[in-house]
């Protein structure tokens, strides 16, 4: 009597284990539009790279004191370069990052411009230097390349350690 109960409760619980779904009635037009409200607020906006006057918006990211503005692709980086991608009119970068960097040694390269041993405007006291290389690669396609170049050294030798160290190297090439 037990094994029949006891066989009759594991076919009972095994005939009511299905791996085929419940058919439901369809959603209504109303559940319809309550779904594509809920899925339109869970799908992220697509982050607004111009602000109302057509200029780039800067970004929270920074790489050796320089503000990126949004919208910016990392291609590539090692220790002391970093290159960047961006979709957007090489002009529009370059109204950017121009009024942001300090130098005296920018040179023109087609659309593009190089701005050496660069620092950044409002940086501290002692700002890294760079060199900032903006430059078109494809059409509206944007390389954007920052190396941090390193600091000067802090013990400069005076000219007579100058004059001794070449009479030196003379004297040993001979």
């Amino acid at each position: 009597m037990r094994t029949r109960l006891l066989s009759l409760v594991i076919l009972a619980a095994i005939g009511g284990c299905s791996s085929k779904p419940k058919v439901s009635d369809p959603p209504t037009a109303a559940e319809k539009k309550e779904e594509a409200a809920a899925a339109e607020v869970q799908k992220p906006r697509p982050m607004r790279v111009f602000d109302v006057n057509g200029r780039l918006i800067p970004s929270d990211e920074y790489v050796a004191g320089v503000r990126l503005p949004r919208g910016v692709e990392l291609f590539r980086a090692d220790e002391v370069t970093h290159v960047y991608r961006m979709r957007a009119p090489i002009d529009k970068v370059l109204a950017y990052f121009g009024p942001m960097m300090i130098t005296g040694n920018v040179e023109r390269r087609g659309k593009g411009a190089v701005y050496k041993r660069a620092s950044v405007r409002g940086a501290e006291v002692n700002p890294t230097k760079v060199d900032l290389s903006i430059l078109e690669v494809g059409s509206n396609l944007v390389r954007i390349s920052v190396t941090e170049l390193p600091p000067p050294p802090t013990h400069i030798p005076g000219p007579s350690h100058t004059k001794a160290a070449a009479a030196d190297t003379w004297r040993t090439l001979d």
